[in-house]
């Protein structure tokens, strides 16, 4: 993703590996841990596996919507 901002758009729809990578690189770029919008997936299976990437999300700490036949997910990491 060349947006250095790591600001995903809200229409893009994300694969699992896309999401890990863009959590893995934003995690070790920052300390703070705040609540970010992880994009869209295809099924919640595929927004789990991402929530589940090291640094792996607890409980409370993923918030999953549907939108027709998306998965849009906020993580807080």
């Amino acid at each position: 993703m060349e947006n250095q901002n790591e600001e995903i758009a809200v229409d893009r729809v994300l694969s699992v590996e896309e999401g890990v990578a863009i959590k893995e690189r934003i995690a070790t770029q920052r300390s703070l841990k705040i609540w970010r919008w992880m994009g869209n997936y295809g099924d919640p299976a595929q927004a789990a596996a991402v929530a589940n990437a090291a640094p792996a999300c607890t409980a409370g700490e993923v918030m999953f919507s549907f939108n027709g036949n998306l998965v849009p997910a906020w993580m807080f990491y």
